[in-house]
This record gives C-alpha cells, structure tokens and sequence, in this order.
C-alpha cells in the first residue's frame, strides 16, 4: 500500500470521526465530542491538503501588454505588463522554478525527475508583446516558457522590433513600443535560440469553418467581431498577421451569408453553394448597399431571399469526406511544424488546440504528424500532470484573473496565487475562490473599462 492510499485513508477516517464529533455535540455530547470533532479535523488534512503525488501546474497566458489609446479596436488585453511581473516576483518569492514542456512530459510519462516546485508556463497565438513585454521579464526573473504560435499568423518582417528592455536601457520611450500584432519571422528566431520561449504549435489556420448550410446570420454593418473575424481570415488569409490593423467590414460584401460554423479542428467543413451569396449580395447591392440594412425589414427579405433561392437551386452543400478531412487536419498539424521548423531550426513536439477545438481524428494523428503532447481545452476537466498520468495531455491552469476589470495589481496576484495553490492539490482554496466568485457574481466591477479580455483569441 502506498502512501498516498495511507493518507487518503486517515483523512477518511479523520472525515467520519469530525461528523461523529459534530453530531456529538449537537445531541449535547460534552468534552469527548469536542475532542472528537477537533481530532477528526485533525486527521481529515490530507483530504485538503493532498500535494503528493506532485502534480505539475502549466499556466496558460495569452497577450502580456497593457491598455494603450493606440490599442487597435479588435485587439483584447490579457494580462497587463506590471500584473505579470509581479505573478513572477510571486513565483520566485514561493521558489517556483520553470520547466519546459519535454521535462514535464518525460516526468509524467516515466518519473524524471523535477525541481521541488517546478512550474510550465506557457503563452497562446503568439502575440508580439511575448517578445516585447514577456521575454523580458521573464529573463528578468530568471524564467522560461513556450509559445504556442499559429502559423497563419507569423508576420513576415525579418527584423525584430525594440522591447522593455530598450525602454530600461534608455533607448526610447515604452509608449514608443508596437506591441499590438504577432511574432515575425526574426523574432521567433532570436526567443527560440535564446531558450527564454520554446516554439510549439497551435495548428496553421486559427480559424472557423462552416459546418453546413444553415444561414445563421448575414453580414452587416456592425455584425460584430465573433463572426467578422473569421469571415475576414478565411477571405484574407495573407493578411492575418495584420489583421488588428486591416480588418474592416466593407472587406467583405454586404448581405453575405454566415453559416452555422465550428473550430476548423473539430468537425468536418462544408462547401456551401456559392451562388447563394451572389444572390443575397447582388440583392442587398442593388437596394441600395449598406443603406439596406436601415429597413426594418432587412433580415426578413434576406430571409425570403435565402427561401427563394433554394426553391429554385436546392441546398447543393458539400461536406469533406473521412479522406479530405485528415487530409486537412494533418495539413494543420504537420503543416504548423513544418512552418515553424523552417523559421527556428527545430521541430514542435506539442501543439495546443486553437481554442481548446479538437476531435477524435485529430487526436488520432497527434503522433503521427510528430507530437508527443497536446493540451486539454480550457472549457474541459484538466488533468492532473502527474507522474504515471496521460503523458499524451497536458493540463493547464489558466492565468486569467477573477479580477480581470480591475486595474489593481494585488488582486491579480491574489487570484492567480488561488488558483495555482488549488491545481497543486490544495482544496482549502475552493472556499476564498467560490466566494469571490459569488462576490463578482453579484458585484461585478465598476468603472475599468477596457481591462476585460472580451473578445480575445485563445
């Protein structure tokens, strides 16, 4: 019997002898009850306090900048630059020490060995400001992590822009920093030598794809970024590395048809009939353009229009077979390491799905296109990085604050410091974090706007 079965088995025990206690007391026992409830908490500990076996936190950023006027409408902040430093003045205050992704797998997959308080910090889509403000700072404080970075989104420049570090040694301004954008070519060069950030994969496209020919929507003025983001990419794929700055609705024409649409990764795409939106748009063109949409009928007569068309054409939608969707699939995975291995040298060994979108097929080919890892999605159960666990998933705790509208920096701290505590196995934690939950529930934040990360890309 191991030890961890021992442990379990007194904070068992020490459960039921508390309740007794508790019951004790409450039917107007005396003293023996009360050394009985005391004792039994007591022994219960390691039902709350459970760090062994150890369990290894990954932490999951995404953009490390701060809210500037210059900020590009589309552009959403995650963690601003001074709360970052200080969750790393944290973590060297507690004696965390980073690891990369190849130590944590080797550990879970056969026990090799780890720091006390090891730690994977890792960073999603490949923000430019990883390179300004996260790779700084973290050799400020003597860390290291891994990008996961979508190789549609790599900017082409081979040169790499100024960071904090100009700004320490006095060579420009920080407001004279250009973070808002992704990693270029000479950039993911220089971290991926330098070790401060591993390169890995998050897929090549980062995008949505319709799914079949159920009108969901139409393209209109104000639509909004959930659906004109993707509709932008898919038309403009040379320029998703710019997108911040170029995206603009009238890219895309008027009237055009949006599609029931899920995570490119995750399910099959459909090729719905391009003559539909010839149709709808040449419509909405010929009723006077965006004037169109001031009707208060708009959408009814796009409606009918949709009806009527497919009375006279049918619903030609195409859906990939099994063949073209691995096909496609492989092309994300072994195409993104390819893409990378050219920029850096060497070749990603784990991938992270773009907004937690996978499928059992794309899972199925995590090995063969060279990956000894994957992430499990945010939105999902995350599993323990234990030793003798799934060395094929990596769970991760993600970095997001409970106070993320707050500008302060200690709540942050605070939330992060909770969260990570939990991961590692302590369950006295559940009780300050479903407080501030309740609290934020029925509370929420006054007064700091533009520090939510409302729309940003996971």
């Amino acid at each position: 019997m191991d030890l961890v079965t021992v442990r379990h088995g007194v904070g068992w025990a020490g459960a039921g002898l508390a309740g007794a206690g508790a019951l004790g007391l409450a039917a107007g026992g005396g003293w023996t009850a009360g050394a009985a409830l005391v004792a039994g908490a007591l022994l219960a500990q390691p039902l709350l306090l459970d760090y062994r076996p150890l369990k290894v936190p990954a932490i999951m950023f995404h953009s490390v900048v701060g809210y500037r006027p210059d900020r590009p409408p589309a552009f959403s902040i995650w963690c601003p630059p001074a709360h970052f430093e200080a969750i790393l003045r944290y973590l060297r205050w507690r004696g965390y020490r980073s690891i990369t992704l190849d130590q944590l797998h080797a550990h879970v997959r056969d026990g090799s060995p780890l720091p006390d308080k090891p730690i994977a910090l890792t960073f999603d889509d490949g923000y430019a400001d990883n390179w300004i403000y996260a790779a700084p700072l973290l050799r400020k404080y003597g860390f290291t992590g891994t990008v996961f970075m979508p190789t549609d989104f790599i900017q082409r420049e081979e040169t790499p822009r100024p960071t904090l570090e100009d700004v320490w040694a006095g060579r420009l301004r920080e407001e004279e920093l250009a973070p808002y954008g992704y990693l270029n070519r000479a950039e993911l060069r220089e971290l991926a030598a330098s070790g401060v950030l591993r390169i890995e994969s998050h897929g090549k496209t980062h995008t949505w794809l319709p799914v079949s020919g159920r009108v969901i929507a139409f393209h209109r003025p104000g639509i909004g970024l959930r659906h004109l983001r993707w509709m932008w990419w898919n038309r403009h794929p040379e320029r998703k590395p710019y997108w911040f700055h170029e995206i603009d609705e009238t890219d895309i024409p008027w009237g055009a048809p949006v599609y029931e649409n899920r995570l490119a990764l995750s399910h099959r795409a459909a090729r719905p009939d391009p003559g539909l939106e010839r149709e709808l748009t040449g419509l909405v063109a010929a009723e006077g353009g965006r004037a169109f949409f001031e009707r208060p009928d708009w959408k009814a007569r796009l409606e009918r229009a949709v009806m009527e068309y497919r009375a006279g054409h049918g619903d030609p939608v195409e859906i990939e077979s099994d063949e073209e969707f691995r096909q496609r699939l492989r092309d994300e995975l072994a195409g993104s390491a390819a893409a990378i291995e050219q920029v850096t040298g060497r070749r990603p060994r784990f991938m992270s799905w773009p907004n937690g979108g996978t499928c059992r097929e794309a899972l199925d080919l995590l090995a063969e296109c060279g990956y000894l890892a994957a992430t499990v999605s945010s939105r999902g159960r995350q599993p323990k990085n234990v030793r003798g666990g799934r060395a094929d998933q990596i769970g991760r705790v993600s970095a997001t604050s409970y106070f993320r509208d707050v500008r302060y920096v200690k709540p942050w701290v605070l939330s992060f410091a909770l969260k990570l505590e939990r991961y590692r196995g302590n369950r006295y934690m559940e009780i300050p974090i479903k407080a501030i939950w309740l609290y934020r529930r029925f509370f929420p934040a006054r007064g700091a706007a533009g520090m939510r990360p409302a729309g940003a890309q996971d």
